[in-house]
């Protein structure tokens, strides 16, 4: 027998209080015991044949533990079923009340699944930009290889000069410390407009293997918080002074990069420039309906899953900024900064993984083995894996049901935009 209560400690969390009878525990006691009395090693017996009083003094700890084990996850079962509760992932147990011949107590907290119900999800109104590349757009691809592919010259026996590039070792440095990792062959492209106001006009010139130390007002606004504002002094070290010569856009320069003649490079920008733009104007689109999908359906979220989401979104942002050279210590000291950012997305977020999955199982959207298999191939693809390299390893990590849930979101993401009103402006 089992009695249980259930009540909702906050949304989406619910608190079972469960009691098993004292019958139903000394039945599995004496089931665990059976159970070692068939291998038990006590000295003085062979092996299964040691009088059951003794293996229950022998094997008290033990015999615990495994009813225990036997008894709380049937009694939780029953509290589920017992209430209709939905719970998502696994119960906090807590307060476990075992001793002496009184009822077994515990309490069981679990997160649950939202209850809402579907706004109208096919016929999402959603505006498409339309693809057209001009002869302008071409021609700014064009500037930006001329650039990518400009040589850079030794600049002669002179100064820095506005319009340089400067090779060197850069270091920032707040109230005497250290504030910003150590560059070293950095290239400083030497212009009024830089990021860093009055660096530039101050590195002017300087000569070849030249190190100064230079003071400058970081402006209010700038990325790094520790910095932004201050008076600051920049240790620059100048060790190369390069000029750059752009090429000229002609047939040869198309030749250069591989191609037969302009007219083939520019054929091949417009095709390139096409699908990006297409790429774009697809993900904004889906960024419009899911945005839409998300401010319909209005509803409570498990905490949990915020908490979580949060720490992900966090983390990730400090590891981005981290791989600009912001260190590492100075971001985690901002998390406080980047929860408050995030505040309002991660619980969006977290409802649209519910809203997509409830989708999911109205339309019976499902993943199949040809999906895995078009998965592993691409993600092969990327990592210069085979596929069965790729399944090995998420195999081997446990993880095939990680991709399976994302191919599945992917999958319903497709059918609401195939089932949506489409507008191209």
């Amino acid at each position: 027998m089992v009695k249980t209560k259930a009540k909702s400690i906050e949304e989406c969390t619910t608190l079972f209080e469960i009691e098993v009878h004292k019958e139903t525990v000394d039945k599995a006691f004496e089931e665990v015991y059976d159970d070692i009395v068939k291998v038990a090693n006590i000295p003085g017996f062979r092996v299964g044949k040691a009088p059951k009083d003794l293996v229950k003094k022998h094997y008290e700890k033990d015999a615990r533990e495994e009813v225990l084990k036997r008894i709380i996850p049937e009694a939780y079962r029953k509290a589920v079923e017992e209430h209709k509760i939905m719970p998502i992932g696994l119960p906090e147990i807590t307060d476990v009340n075992f001793a002496g011949d009184k009822p077994l107590t515990f309490k069981a907290k679990v997160d649950t699944r939202p209850s809402f119900k579907l706004k109208n999800y096919k016929g999402i109104k959603v505006e498409k930009k339309k693809v057209k590349i001009t002869d302008e757009d071409i021609s700014k691809t064009l500037q930006s290889l001329g650039e990518i592919n400009a040589k850079y010259a030794d600049a002669e026996d002179r100064p820095v000069q506005m319009g340089d590039y400067v090779i060197s070792d850069v270091e920032c440095f707040a109230d005497g410390k250290s504030v910003q990792k150590k560059r070293e062959n950095l290239w400083l492209f030497i212009d009024k407009d830089s990021l860093v106001p009055g660096l530039s006009e101050k590195i002017v010139g300087m000569k070849k293997l030249e190190e100064k130390d230079i003071e400058v007002s970081m402006p209010e606004k700038y990325p790094d918080k520790n910095i932004a504002g201050k008076l600051v002094t920049y240790h620059v070290k100048v060790r190369e002074i390069k000029v750059r010569k752009l090429p000229e856009l002609n047939d040869e320069f198309a030749k250069d990069i591989g191609k037969s003649n302009m007219e083939e490079l520019k054929k091949d920008i417009s095709k390139e420039l096409e699908a990006r733009a297409k790429i774009s104007a697809d993900v904004e689109a889906e960024n419009q309906l899911l945005g839409k999908l998300m401010d319909e359906n209005l509803f409570s979220v498990p905490s949990s899953f915020v908490k979580r989401q949060m720490d992900f979104m966090v983390e990730d942002a400090k590891r981005r900024l981290e791989d600009k050279g912001f260190r590492k210590e100075e971001l985690d000291k901002k998390d406080g900064e980047f929860r408050e950012k995030f505040k309002n997305d991660a619980p969006r977020q977290v409802r649209l993984m519910f809203i997509l999955d409830e989708i999911a199982n109205a339309e019976n959207v499902n993943v199949k083995d040809d999906d895995l298999e078009t998965a592993y191939k691409s993600i092969g693809a990327q990592a210069g894996r085979t596929p069965q390299e790729v399944r090995d390893y998420y195999e081997k990590e446990d993880i095939v049901d990680n991709l399976k849930d994302k191919l599945r979101e992917e999958k319903t993401i497709r059918f609401l935009l195939e089932n949506a009103q489409i507008t191209e402006v």
